[in-house]
């Protein structure tokens, strides 16, 4: 989901907030093993916080700074290990790795979210804490489903952006056709922000984008060049944080067979904007990330219409992006300048929301720079994403 991710972060007044909900530890628990000092899921979780931060430096065009420290913050009486750069912030819940089918490991007490969703064990601990049974687990350190999706609904709604909506990029729970084979942690952590959002009052602005995880190297890559080389570039951050720690990488041919390709389908459209950020029961404020600016506001309900792009634009050639239709009927491509100056429009009419749809720009773009393609489709649905032209 890579592509995805970027293409976020390049639209203005946006953050993404990533909340990693098991450790991936693989059974060692919060332990090391030789010849690293460094406990395994720790490693794993300075990787991702590399990877974000890379992002984050990519997108955002500003000098890169110091790899964030880790802080802990208390959210629903849970301490959970957060780190904040520029327009990321991580947030981590060091829940034991569930196995790849879900049934746990015995050197953490067969814990895993999926067992723990269907009521199987009643809690789960944070690595470290472990206990028999989980439930004697110490409180800040434990949860049982409610209170773990009602965590993850509070992060949400404290790291909210007044009048936007929120879209949340997680594992496919079409199990069946669409996600076989996928580890039962991706699909259950789905599973967890899916009811968390759910929880009455439901929180209907934020949209829910389920991907292809394993499968999709079994389908055709669809990512240009640009998208390509940035998801090797994420991963081998990701893996970095191994390396350093002494342990095996990841980044390897079994693994980089789905670095070309992102596949995901809508499981959750959002409707309304998010309330006026306030209150909640963490023991920090609130904070939208942009203090100073406005947040970004839309008429529209934003959906994620652009599957691949034709790769680096350049000036006075053809641009051309695949679309993945919500619907059929009228598709307005606008192109903008960075002052939000409009270049020109294109209306192309959607025949067949099933099918891929390639759409050609027939102006070419003059001048080099930076500038935004916005797509409204029927007065009811927008993305916008940047792109760079060159010469």
């Amino acid at each position: 989901m890579s592509s995805k991710i970027v293409a976020d972060m390049n639209v203005s007044n946006r953050k993404l907030v990533f909340i990693t909900l098991t450790a991936g530890d693989g059974s060692a628990g919060a332990a090391s093993y030789a010849p690293s000092n460094v406990p395994f899921y720790l490693s794993r979780e300075n990787g991702s916080v590399y990877s974000s931060k890379y992002a984050a430096d990519l997108t955002t065009g500003t000098t890169p700074q110091d790899v964030p420290l880790v802080s802990t913050v208390t959210i629903n009486g849970k301490n959970i290990a957060k780190y904040t750069y520029k327009n990321t912030v991580n947030y981590f819940l060091r829940l034991p790795d569930g196995n790849g089918n879900g049934t746990g490991f015995n050197n953490t007490g067969n814990q895993s979210l999926e067992r723990l969703r269907g009521g199987t064990i009643a809690a789960m601990n944070v690595v470290g804490y472990t206990t028999s049974p989980p439930a004697n687990g110490p409180a800040a350190y434990t949860y049982t489903w409610s209170q773990l999706t009602a965590t993850i609904r509070q992060i949400i709604l404290n790291e909210r952006i007044t009048g936007t909506q929120s879209w949340v990029q997680a594992a496919s729970t079409n199990t069946g056709s669409y996600n076989t084979g996928d580890h039962s942690d991706h699909i259950y952590s789905s599973w967890a922000v899916q009811d968390a959002i759910a929880i009455a009052p439901a929180l209907t602005w934020v949209g829910v984008n389920g991907f292809r995880d394993y499968n999709s190297s079994s389908f055709g890559a669809n990512l240009n060049s640009v998208d390509h080389e940035n998801a090797s570039a994420l991963f081998g951050l990701t893996n970095w944080g191994l390396i350093e720690a002494q342990y095996a990488t990841n980044f390897n041919s079994g693994h980089k067979v789905w670095l070309p390709m992102d596949y995901f389908q809508v499981l959750i459209t959002p409707s309304g904007m998010a309330p006026f950020a306030g209150g909640g029961n963490a023991n920090e404020t609130p904070d939208n990330g942009f203090a100073g600016k406005s947040p970004v506001t839309t008429e529209f309900t934003e959906i994620p219409m652009i599957v691949k792009t034709t790769g680096p634009a350049y000036v006075d050639k053809e641009f051309s992006m695949i679309i993945s239709p919500y619907e059929t009927g009228t598709l307005v491509t606008s192109v903008l300048t960075e002052s939000g100056e409009k270049l020109f429009d294109q209306k192309t009419e959607i025949t067949d929301k099933n099918a891929p749809l390639m759409v050609t720009l027939t102006h070419s773009i003059k001048a080099a720079g930076t500038y935004t393609i916005r797509n409204i489709l029927n007065d009811k649905y927008s993305e916008t994403r940047k792109i760079v032209v060159v010469r």
